[in-house]
């Protein structure tokens, strides 16, 4: 799969290509998506490469000015995790709704900015290439995860609850949090939701996705590994936010 190339400034977004490329997206999810979580799994040369890595596509976001990957995003087609045997969420939500609909799908995720370049551009040109990716191939659904750090839900108890009463995807496509590790988004009654602590609470990144009009699955799932409370994210693109996605896909 090809993506055409296109730069900001001195970030240039393209698909990773070379093995040195794809080194440092490993090493740059390894600081991010690990240590960030839990310091205590540092590691002299630390990489996060998993069975899917060997057939998924990347997105990279690179610095022109050191030629550094700054910013990536791992794309999961149906073929990707048809050589695994299932999609990298499945191991964490029930998926049975959407698998079922007859239309492309696409899992997002190892989506990672390096902490300096966190001021919303990077990140929004990796959504820019996403939407563009998803269009090219015809995709209907976008869908992933994305993480609160820790294992705690009460810590969250007000933007989890926002998420269940605003945001849960309609029933034909809803997914479920696997029950051996699930947690109920419902922590508070909808009276009881404090919004000023929504905003508090609610990471970057899921807030970015509800921008963009995106709905959550139903229950939160504890990954005591990477020590995060997960929530399952889905964007069908003829429902995203038409603000934003007119930004995507103008040049």
């Amino acid at each position: 799969m090809k993506l055409r190339e296109f730069a900001v400034n001195n970030i240039k977004i393209k698909m990773a290509e070379t093995a040195e490329e794809k080194r440092q997206i490993y090493r740059l999810r390894y600081k991010s998506l690990i240590l960030d979580y839990d310091k205590d799994k540092q590691e002299i040369e630390g990489f996060d490469k998993d069975e899917y890595d060997d057939f998924c596509d990347y997105i990279v976001a690179i610095d022109m000015n050191t030629n550094e990957v700054v910013g990536t995003y791992r794309l999961i087609r149906k073929e990707h995790a048809e050589k695994v045997g299932i999609f990298l969420t499945e191991k964490e939500f029930n998926m049975d709704n959407l698998k079922n609909k007859n239309c492309d799908i696409l899992e997002i995720g190892r989506a990672v900015v390096k902490e300096e370049y966190r001021s919303g551009l990077v990140i929004g040109l990796l959504w820019k290439a996403v939407i563009r990716y998803a269009l090219t191939l015809k995709v209907k659904f976008l869908f992933g995860t994305a993480s609160f750090h820790g294992t705690d839900p009460s810590i969250y108890q007000h933007s989890l609850s926002s998420l269940y009463y605003n945001h849960l995807s309609p029933p034909e496509t809803r997914t479920f949090a696997r029950e051996k590790s699930r947690c109920s988004l419902q922590q508070l009654t909808e009276i009881d939701i404090d919004y000023r602590q929504v905003k508090k609470e609610m990471p970057p990144l899921v807030k970015g996705y509800i921008n963009l009009w995106a709905t959550i699955g139903e229950g939160a799932y504890i990954d005591t590994f990477f020590k995060s409370i997960d929530v399952f994210i889905l964007l069908e693109i003829d429902r995203i936010n038409p603000r934003y996605l007119q930004r995507y896909l103008e040049d």
